[in-house]
């Protein structure tokens, strides 16, 4: 299998997740410059995890720089899912004003139940404006019903994540391959395309995926499918206009796209 071009990376943390890190936005600019990024996206987490920015902290990103050492930038946010009614960490207003918005369960933020039960919280969370990916859903401590997790993503614009940190060998989430073998096999049976994702938090991992090819050569995955070799369909996706007519490399907030 011919070895799939990444792009894009779009779920990645600054200092302002918390979890250790202390570099910028800037820092991981010029990381991404220096791997050959066209775009990378800054996703911090919501507020509901402790040590992350509050709701200032997305506002402010309206004013953030769109270009950084050749990079074009996208600013969104990784969305605590809360409840089995789908509430997240912020209001819909703001999320809509980001670039995108990733859902993910994280403990102790979201108490997991059944397959069920978690699967009917991500599916009411995909219904939120602005909301556009499903976070590492690759974790056995919040089982999920995949046949019915996935059908539901192409009625609400949202696509999976194959998350390149569950994959690795020190990662604390569960059977992460197993899992996203499994994702991968449904998805290419649906055609629904994928986000490779490096989860990187700090700049030390941007835009690494390596993890993450073994799984698509193992069920031949297409790469028609991987939205990371494709800018014009990211951003089609981002934008929740199927048909839009994007040039890549151009931020959705660069007025040369309104």
């Amino acid at each position: 299998m011919q070895k799939i071009p990444v792009l894009l990376d779009i779920h990645t943390h600054s200092v302002s997740s918390g979890h250790g890190t202390c570099d910028t936005i800037s820092d991981m600019a010029r990381t991404a410059a220096a791997r050959s990024l066209q775009i990378l996206g800054i996703s911090d987490h919501g507020p509901r995890t402790a040590g992350s920015g509050g709701c200032s902290y997305f506002r402010n990103l309206l004013l953030a720089e769109r270009k950084r050492f050749g990079i074009s930038l996208l600013y969104g946010v990784e969305l605590n899912i809360l409840n089995e009614k789908g509430e997240v960490d912020l209001e819909d207003s703001l999320i809509r004003s980001l670039d995108y918005g990733l859902i993910s369960m994280h403990h102790p933020v979201f108490q997991s139940g059944t397959a069920s039960f978690n699967t009917t919280a991500c599916i009411n969370a995909m219904k939120h404006p602005g909301v556009c990916f499903l976070g590492h859903p690759d974790d056995s401590r919040f089982p999920l019903d995949y046949e019915r997790l996935l059908a539901a993503c192409p009625k609400y614009g949202v696509y999976p994540e194959i998350n390149n940190a569950s994959l690795m060998p020190a990662a604390y989430r569960t059977n992460g391959f197993q899992n996203s073998m499994e994702i991968l096999s449904l998805c290419k049976k649906q055609k629904l395309p994928v986000l490779l994702s490096s989860d990187s938090h700090g700049r030390e991992h941007v835009g690494d995926m390596k993890f993450i090819f073994p799984l698509l050569e193992a069920c031949a995955f297409p790469a028609e499918l991987v939205i990371n070799c494709n800018p014009a369909l990211l951003y089609r996706i981002i934008t929740k206009k199927p048909d839009a007519d994007v040039l890549p490399g151009l931020s959705v907030k660069d007025p040369a796209t309104s």
